[in-house]
């Protein structure tokens, strides 16, 4: 129980930190540049999945994972946009500015390390085997080491050059040498997962490989498209970097969540069916609520001079009359999309159904029939067997 109020509790700390930086970059100049504005994006998407995941498997470590993603996305966002705000030449007087930029640049890099686990472990929290321990046990020192080594860096910030790192050492600042041999380290770090992945995509088998086919695609094209363009075509880059990076990061949550709805990923699909649709049918009723309740009351306001509860009550009993076909007709697109085999199963059983009604011919009747089974219910071997007209003369004459 306690899991799953933690994981609902980061959750909406996740969602109020965006928040709080959509409001502080409401006060930047535009001179001052918007501190990872995609990460409002970002944030939610990934907190909402982990908290999803955790609140249905509480054991489970990826779940975690990706609200850890979301929650460093948020403080990174929020705590950059105080900075940005802070840090400003004639913005307003607030405290800590320089604290805050510390924290943002920090909470960047430990997104990219739960990206990088987040990679590795997925779909079960586990490796591939135990032959991988070693290298990641080497890649986790070698993150932290350069945590530990870019918290301590002297020197400006890359995102808020004015400001300089409160807490930096001298003795920390990397040689060219060593900066050269991090990049490297770093490099080997993302092919080793990214490779790690498609390793245990090639041995998968079944179920398992559905699951992990979109989450493979994604990670491996995502996340190496951004690097390949940053080495290969820096010019590019600079003009698509923010959007293909965004991209990249969005990929994994929403791979992640094609694998639960489409292939039964951690069970959770009916709960993420749920969410999906009566979030958007939330939303729809209350945009039509408020759309009729302004439009009613000005119709009847022309007419009659008043009408605000009119337009109320009209409002209240179009939102009844319409709320079960639109949750029909969003279930169905989401049944549509995501559930495309029983979608198409509830499509055949209803012309059978009809045909059933005006079919006359036993033989075509047969033939129907089993193509409605194969189609729907998917046997290895369907069969067709009929009784006699002996035997139903005899069952007829039998009763008493």
């Amino acid at each position: 129980m306690r899991a799953h109020r933690l994981a609902w509790v980061l959750w909406a700390a996740t969602v109020s930190l965006v928040a709080g930086a959509l409001v502080l970059g409401l006060a930047n100049r535009p001179e001052v540049p918007l501190y990872q504005a995609t990460s409002t994006i970002i944030a939610p998407t990934f907190a909402t999945l982990g908290a999803l995941i955790s609140y249905q498997r509480p054991g489970n470590v990826m779940g975690w994972i990706f609200l850890a993603t979301g929650v460093f996305t948020g403080v990174q966002m929020f705590s950059g946009q105080y900075a940005a705000v802070a840090l400003a030449p004639d913005g307003p007087v607030l405290p800590g500015g320089v604290h805050a930029a510390w924290f943002a640049a920090q909470m960047q890099n430990s997104y990219a390390v739960s990206i990088l686990f987040l990679v590795l472990l997925f779909p079960d929290g586990m490796l591939p085997s135990r032959r991988w321990r070693p290298l990641a046990w080497a890649i986790g020192v070698f993150l932290a080491v350069s945590l530990v080594v870019a918290a301590l860096a002297p020197g400006p910030f890359p995102d808020f050059p004015s400001a300089s790192n409160p807490f930096g050492i001298e003795g920390a600042k990397p040689s060219e040498s060593v900066l050269a041999a991090w990049q490297f380290g770093l490099l080997a770090c993302v092919v080793s997962t990214l490779l790690s992945l498609i390793v245990r995509f090639y041995f998968s088998r079944g179920e398992k490989r559905l699951q992990l086919k979109w989450f493979t695609y994604a990670a491996v094209v995502g996340l190496s498209t951004p690097l390949l363009l940053s080495e290969l075509a820096p010019a590019i880059f600079q003009m698509v970097g923010p959007f293909a990076w965004t991209l990249g990061f969005l990929s994994l949550p929403i791979s992640a969540g094609v694998a639960i709805l489409k292939y039964r990923l951690y069970e959770i699909d009916i709960i993420i069916n749920r969410t999906l649709v009566y979030g958007p049918l939330t939303a729809m009723l209350v945009a039509v609520y408020v759309g009729g309740v302004v439009v009613l009351e000005y119709a009847f306001r022309t007419l009659t001079g008043s009408g605000a509860q009119l337009a109320v009550v009209t409002s209240t009993l179009l939102i009844a009359a319409l709320f079960n076909p639109l949750r029909r007709r969003v279930q169905n697109f989401i049944d549509h999309l995501f559930y495309r085999r029983k979608y198409d199963a509830a499509k055949t059983l209803e012309v059978f159904s009809a045909k059933l009604r005006d079919e006359t011919d036993i033989d075509a009747l047969n033939s129907e029939l089993l193509s409605t089974v194969r189609q729907t219910v998917q046997p290895e071997h369907a069969s067709l067997w009929l009784r006699g007209p002996e035997h139903r003369r005899e069952e007829t004459g039998s009763g008493p």
